[in-house]
């Protein structure tokens, strides 16, 4: 081969490669990025309107970094509201606040360069006294509420916080709608009590079985803050442990039962998101999602307690509930064999296990059952995914619609 074909074919190589790289190059940079949308979705919980009340979704009971959590208030609104809640609490601890001991030692070099001494806002906790300073205790909840404006969220935030005593002879207190947790601190647990009161907040018992495995008995200063009147409702769900017992002082003395995450960890820890049930809430009948309406439903005791989708509460409301909720008609008779069949058709996020006789059927959310029953019999069921008074189940007839 000659030379100056050789030549030729160099060129032209050298000019297909060049044209080559010109065209990739321009092609890697106009499409080096790939976007893949993934919308952030709420996770929309679908209840029945009882009596005209609306049920709204709260946790009354989380943590975050101010006190013993592992997540940013800011972290807990959202998490809330991707959860389907309408209202959650902050109520770090107002004693116990394990993370700011790691926040002073960050912030240490830039100070004198020697620790912070700290010093518990709640005095009542002597038990480490190594690192003393003042804590402003309303920061975490106007942390909140800042990001719920910022990012035009309608979700409810709680000014609160849980008073510790001793858990095995007192127990903790959820102190909500407060409207500044600093002055409610004191020693004295009935005087943090009449403090709360006096800024028009609610008392909750939480978790009363905790530490207290054998009984749930109020007994002491937790039996004197019952007897005087101080506490307005009780957690029958902290978590996904249920105190039965709890259902029936509820019942008995008139308060509220709550169901709450009492989270600690993100909620995606212990709730996956997308799974077979929602986390643990409690359901407020009220006439709307503000602070009045809220607490006068508190006081009034119209609450349901969610978990793992079974249902906690009073009987009343619990039939209320799956009436409401559930669609009842007949669609044939059978005159020669007497039978009747009944359409029942779910229309809320929760299921409803329908126990008749040796039977069980479970009606699942937005489905439809069909049960066939002698004539004259009823759409009579006992209810095993609801709880009332210790360990029982309502017997619910379901009305014909």
């Amino acid at each position: 081969m000659s030379m100056k074909r050789l030549l030729a074919i160099a060129v032209l190589t050298l000019t297909a490669l060049n044209t080559s790289a010109q065209f990739y190059a321009t092609q890697d940079f106009e499409h080096a990025i790939r976007f893949f949308n993934k919308p952030n979705e709420r996770r929309e919980i679908i209840l029945p309107t009882i009596d005209g009340y609306t049920l709204y979704k709260a946790d009354f009971h989380t943590h975050t970094i101010y006190s013993d959590g592992d997540v940013t208030p800011r972290q807990r609104v959202r998490e809330a509201w991707y959860d389907g809640l309408d209202i959650v609490a902050i109520t770090d601890h107002l004693e116990i606040r394990t993370y700011e001991k790691f926040m002073l030692k960050v912030l240490a070099p830039y100070s004198s360069g020697k620790p912070f001494k700290y010093e518990h806002a709640g005095i009542a906790n002597k038990r480490d006294k190594s690192y003393p300073v003042m804590a402003n205790l309303n920061a975490a909840y106007d942390e909140a509420v800042y990001y719920t404006k910022r990012e035009n969220l309608p979700i409810m935030v709680v000014r609160g916080t849980e008073i510790w005593r001793n858990t095995k002879s007192i127990g903790e207190f959820n102190a909500l709608f407060l409207k500044d947790i600093n002055a409610i601190c004191h020693e004295d647990l009935f005087e943090s009590f009449r403090r709360v009161k006096e800024q028009g907040g609610l008392i909750m018992h939480n978790h009363p079985g905790y530490t207290r495995t054998t009984t749930a008995i109020a007994e002491g200063e937790q039996a004197r803050a019952y007897e005087e009147g101080w506490i307005d409702g009780v957690e029958a769900v902290n978590s996904t442990t249920l105190y039965p017992a709890i259902i029936r002082r509820c019942v008995e003395r008139g308060l509220f039962m709550a169901a709450n995450t009492d989270a600690h960890r993100p909620t995606s820890h212990d709730w996956h998101a997308g799974g077979d049930f929602f986390r643990t809430m409690t359901f407020v009948m009220a006439k709307s999602c503000t602070e009045e309406d809220i607490k006068e439903a508190l006081k009034a005791g119209r609450t349901i307690g969610y978990v793992a989708n079974n249902l906690v509460g009073s009987e009343k409301y619990l039939v209320a509930f799956i009436n409401e909720a559930v669609n009842c008609r007949v669609i044939a008779e059978d005159k020669k064999k007497g039978e009747v069949t009944y359409s029942l058709t779910n229309s809320c996020s929760v299921p409803f296990i329908l126990h008749r006789g040796s039977s069980i059927h479970t009606l699942d959310p937005f489905t439809t059952r069909n049960f066939t029953l002698k004539e004259g019999s009823l759409p009579k069921f006992v209810v095993d995914n609801m709880w009332h008074i210790d360990e029982e189940h309502p017997t619910v007839v379901i009305e014909v619609d």
